[in-house]
């Protein structure tokens, strides 16, 4: 288990949390990944699923852990006050983020516990915080492990990660919208990749109107876009991710049948999934 690289779900729901009879197959938590690569612990995103992973970390006794932020919308940053290595001195948890116009990374990220939202600061949790600005032309080198990063399409800037470890490659490519044709930096990013995980929060119906209203402009996807990039990209195995919040267990069943109609190898992400490289 030395050079193990798996990839767990901890939350898979997009833009709010929704607990409840119709996601429990699935999950009702918001995105949170967990990327082991070797001993090291790299956590995609901290929504409402980081909780959990908090406590089994604290069982695990893995005191140095980094986060990888995609982008700062309140799904995203939720779970991270309720993560509980945060008060507890053992932990090293460095935070991986970009600057926006001109905020600092650490500045944005505070302010989801400032006063008057959340009763305790950055300042006062116990573990040793330590914030990284970065852009999407960073590459992370961590002994063997390599990250790459590329701009996604969603608004406010987003930012997609491909993780190499081992002759094996993941990438995370959640909020993001697909353009006419496939985006070229996604497919950069994504290119011959073992496994990717990727924004299918809608249906063409819904993305386009003919059910309910347009949601063009949204920052999000759909599962055909998702299967014409993971064809185009020669990509392995696809991971539909970010459900959306009114998608219940009947509906993304129905949605993982007709995406594998068209690409065998697609899942859609439900609490729990492992998925070993």
């Amino acid at each position: 288990m030395k050079d193990i690289f798996k990839i767990k779900i901890w939350g898979a729901r997009g833009s709010i949390a929704v607990p409840g009879k119709s996601t429990v197959k699935y999950g009702g938590n918001t995105p949170c990944v967990e990327v082991r690569c070797g001993k090291n612990t790299y956590i995609l995103d901290a929504g409402s699923g980081l909780r959990e992973l908090g406590k089994e970390l604290l069982k695990r006794k893995e005191y140095n852990i980094k986060f990888l932020f995609s982008h700062f919308h309140w799904d995203h940053i939720q779970g991270f006050p309720f993560f509980l290595p945060v008060y507890n001195k053992k932990f090293k948890i460095t935070l991986y983020g970009e600057s926006k116009l001109s905020y600092s990374f650490e500045h944005l990220f505070s302010g989801q516990v400032m006063f008057p939202y959340f009763p305790v600061s950055l300042d006062e949790m116990d573990a040793q915080i330590k914030f990284i600005e970065i852009t999407k032309n960073d590459v992370i080198k961590d002994g063997k492990i390599t990250i790459k990063m590329g701009r996604l399409n969603h608004p406010n800037g987003c930012i997609g990660y491909r993780f190499e470890y081992n002759g094996k490659s993941f990438v995370y490519a959640t909020d993001t919208e697909h353009f006419n044709c496939i985006d070229r930096s996604l497919l950069n990013l994504a290119k011959g990749c073992d496994v990717l995980i990727y924004d299918a929060n809608y249906t063409e119906e819904e993305y386009s109107g003919e059910v309910g209203f347009p949601r063009t402009g949204w920052g999000h996807s759909t599962w055909q876009q998702g299967v014409k990039l993971a064809k185009a990209a020669k990509i392995k195995k696809l991971i539909l991710f970010h459900h959306d919040q009114e998608h219940d267990d009947e509906m993304i069943d129905k949605i993982q049948a007709d995406a594998q109609k068209e690409f065998p190898e697609t899942y859609a992400a439900y609490e729990g999934m492992e998925i070993f490289l």
